[in-house]
């Protein structure tokens, strides 16, 4: 299925993430990538978990969020549903004596952090995430945009009666699965799939989603930042758009643009 199912068009915080070429300035940074993952080097002080009731370290001045512990490298295919179930967090490994940590973060206030790993923990695969803390501080902490926490608060009666209007959001699209020979190219931190407009469509379609329309694309891309724009999209017709300004760009059919599906 596609790569990555979307954010809420409402947003807590924001984030973005970036790795600093020079690894010796940031510890943290990401030195390679496996099986889709950023790697960050062994030097990073990632701290102890707080497992159970444990309190954390008052003199702790950073806290990441472990997402799961494997041996080496995760799947790629752990990768993937991360990216899809959480596609607005700054994912990364680390690989120390053969054990491979899913990280999220690092950030320098608990709270924060508290309030992540609670989002993380309302995703099945993640439900055992727990905090880690760390006395390093941060040369390159995450800065993040955070997807809404889960609808708690119950409506007035009112409410409940108004019509609802359905906003397009990330969550209505996907991305198709790369394959051999595909081009690619790497923004937002993920690769994104380039195809020229005659894969476009069935490639979405084996995957049991159309391709995007010119009106589909505009609206999501209004609703996240999430997109790349460096390169037009395919959109139905045989029109290359571009995201950011909605206006037909080119009509080559064999230009290699991004490709947008949108879920039945």
């Amino acid at each position: 299925m596609g790569r990555w199912r979307g954010l809420a068009v409402s947003v807590v915080a924001m984030w973005a993430i970036s790795a600093p070429v020079r690894a010796e300035q940031n510890p943290c940074a990401i030195i390679d990538r496996q099986q889709g993952w950023p790697i960050i080097g062994e030097t990073c002080d990632i701290g102890q978990g707080l497992w159970g009731n444990q309190s954390p370290d008052p003199q702790s001045t950073a806290f990441w969020v472990q997402c799961g512990a494997t041996q080496g490298v995760p799947s790629r295919q752990f990768y993937q549903s991360l990216r899809q179930g959480l596609p607005d967090l700054p994912f990364q490994v680390q690989v120390r004596e053969g054990r491979g940590r899913c990280l999220i973060g690092p950030y320098p206030n608990l709270d924060v952090a508290q309030l992540v790993l609670k989002r993380v923990r309302q995703f099945g695969p993640t439900k055992q995430a727990v905090l880690r803390q760390t006395r390093q501080p941060l040369s390159q902490p995450a800065v993040i945009r955070l997807p809404p926490l889960s609808q708690t608060q119950s409506t007035s009666g009112a409410e409940k009666s108004a019509p609802m209007e359905t906003a397009i959001t990330l969550s209505h699209f996907g991305l198709p699965e790369p394959e051999a020979g595909d081009k690619q190219y790497t923004e937002k931190s993920m690769s994104w799939l380039r195809v020229p407009y005659a894969q476009a469509a069935p490639r979405c379609q084996r995957e049991g989603m159309v391709l995007a329309s010119q009106q589909e694309l505009v609206q999501v891309a209004q609703a996240t930042d999430q997109l790349p724009m460096r390169l037009p999209y395919w959109v139905q017709g045989a029109k290359g758009v571009d995201a950011r300004s909605g206006k037909v760009v080119t009509r080559n059919a064999d230009a290699a643009l991004n490709v947008l599906c949108k879920k039945r």
